[in-house]
């Protein structure tokens, strides 16, 4: 377990953080709680040009995050918008995925279109289409499908398209809704970087798993 020291100096005030998300549209908040890790591990890409790939973008908190701590960001977010299978477990979740996409729409393409690029899909079709397009990101926030077969997935997919220092964000890496290992992000992130040894520096690990490219 490797926990980043924190700098409250780094950390945008309430005020700032609130009026990111002022009016607007969301069922839940998953986000506020890591910001304070993700602006400490963030705060030296604040005044660049960085290319930023978001898998799972349920509707736009993360990636409101990135575009306004991130003012120079472009934000490519892949999402089939149809919710994973842990949302099926809760009907209060269920009820909210038929509404996700049109959120999204408001909350993050609206105001910010010009630097965010929504590719509706499965990333598991859609990243091997950014690889061949030979695209290159600097930032790479995994949260799409929790399960461990999907993530590892995600992981080998996107690893060669992370700039050399690029940060990789694992989320959900010590969750445990799900019954079994096999349904859950860590054994199929464990496996990612068992096989990536030597390529990459552990930043962070505790709720999230965050590493650097070397």
């Amino acid at each position: 377990m490797r926990s980043l020291m924190s700098n409250t100096a780094l950390i945008p005030d309430h005020e700032t953080i609130a009026r990111w998300y002022d009016g607007k549209d969301f069922s839940c908040d998953w986000t506020t709680a890591n910001i304070p890790i993700w602006a400490n591990i963030l705060h030296e890409h604040r005044n660049r040009a960085v290319r930023v790939l978001e898998i799972g973008s349920w509707e736009g908190r993360s990636a409101l995050f990135f575009l306004n701590y991130l003012p120079k960001a472009h934000v490519v977010c892949i999402d089939p918008f149809g919710g994973n299978a842990e949302h099926q477990l809760d009907e209060y979740f269920a009820n909210q995925v038929p509404a996700t996409e049109g959120r999204f729409d408001r909350n993050v393409v609206a105001p910010f279109g010009g630097r965010v690029e929504k590719i509706k899909g499965a990333s598991g079709t859609v990243v091997p289409r950014l690889a061949i397009e030979a695209r290159q990101f600097d930032i790479v926030y995994i949260d799409g499908s929790h399960f461990a077969a999907d993530v590892y997935a995600d992981a080998a997919l996107i690893w060669p398209l992370v700039a050399p220092g690029g940060i990789v964000i694992f989320d959900d890496y010590n969750w445990d809704l799900m019954d079994t290992e096999q349904e859950r992000p860590k054994l199929g992130v464990d496996a990612f970087l068992a096989g990536i040894a030597g390529q990459y520096r552990l930043v962070h690990s505790e709720y999230q798993l965050v590493i650097a490219k070397s």
